[in-house]
């Protein structure tokens, strides 16, 4: 069991890694401030904009790592298309749990197009494509191995 969770904590990270790309680059193209940022800083207060960025990154990529945990836990035999259904549980979080208590924004962002659909592509279609790719390609390997 601790082979299958290693596994899906680095699916996760890597899931969450791609997405705190794709939002970086967002920012610099459109100037379009990374969730993870506004989140660092409304839990934890106003600071620089490069300790919000690295530390709310890091948070960021933690979070997605037990998320992917998670995953590997519960799905027993993952694929790609299992992560991507699995990556909506994470999307209801950020909508029913983070946006009201820690960011102070109404559940599910007061059904704000964009609000809705970036959570939707970035945990179902990025990270949860992702880590079901990547837990799909290892677990079957770990559990042989933990057999033998």
């Amino acid at each position: 069991m601790q082979e299958r969770l290693r596994i899906g904590f680095v699916a996760g990270a890597l899931g969450s890694l791609a997405i705190t790309v794709i939002m970086l680059i967002m920012q610099l193209a459109m100037g379009a401030t990374p969730m993870f940022v506004g989140t660092y800083q409304s839990v934890f207060g106003p600071s620089s904009l490069v300790v919000a960025e690295l530390v709310g990154g890091v948070l960021f990529v933690l979070s997605g790592a037990a998320w992917g945990a998670l995953f590997t836990a519960l799905i027993k035999q993952p694929t790609l298309v299992k992560g991507m259904v699995f990556g909506f549980v994470p999307a209801l979080w950020l909508w029913l749990v983070v946006a009201p208590v820690m960011l102070g924004q109404p559940a599910f962002f007061g059904f704000q197009v964009p609000k809705l659909v970036l959570p939707f592509l970035f945990n179902v279609i990025v990270w949860g494509s992702v880590t079901g790719w990547y837990s799909a390609e290892r677990v079957p390997q770990a559990s042989v191995a933990s057999t033998v």
